[in-house]
């Protein structure tokens, strides 16, 4: 795998692809009530469109919250383009560990329309799960305003996980 392309201070990078298949137990989702901002555990998960904007549901939570994970995640928008499947990671003040999963094309509020790409999401998951992190937090990533089908999503995430505990909160 190339070396990641450094942005900022904060080591915010794009990852490109992984070839190498993980084989091993599969990691179940644990599922907690809460607010994912307010989670003890150091890695967030949350999916963004590759259009540079991060203007409404969690992506806007987490850009209101932590403004250096939208700054870094802009910054390698400006300047090589977000790609499906890969991931910008952002290093905040606190030592949260905000993991900006491109994970759909565009953004928009049509109802009918599925904004999320499986394959990217399977893409994120297998390129996450070889950082051994240990867990990782997220919102059911893909299901809400990307309109995804949570039952194909969580089977990708439950498929490809083998090093990393995927936290899934729930409000």
């Amino acid at each position: 795998m190339p070396a990641p392309k450094i942005f900022s201070k904060n080591w915010a990078y794009q990852i490109g692809s992984l070839s190498k298949p993980l084989i091993g137990i599969k990691m179940k989702i644990e599922y907690r009530k809460g607010d994912l901002l307010t989670t003890e555990v150091q890695h967030i998960l949350h999916g963004c469109n590759r259009r540079g904007v991060m203007g409404s549901g969690v992506a806007k939570a987490i850009r209101d919250k932590y403004p250096q994970a939208y700054t870094d995640y802009n910054d390698v928008y400006n300047s090589c383009g977000l790609e499906l499947g890969t991931i910008v990671v952002s290093v905040q003040d606190d030592g949260t560990v905000i993991h900006n999963a491109i994970t759909q094309n565009n953004y928009g509020r049509d109802a009918s329309k599925v904004y999320v790409s499986y394959w990217a999401i399977a893409e994120v998951f297998r390129k996450l799960d070889s950082w051994n992190i240990g867990e990782i937090a997220m919102p059911a990533i893909g299901a809400g305003l990307a309109n995804g089908d949570w039952n194909v999503i969580s089977a990708i995430i439950e498929n490809t996980l083998v090093n990393t505990r995927p936290v899934v909160y729930v409000i």
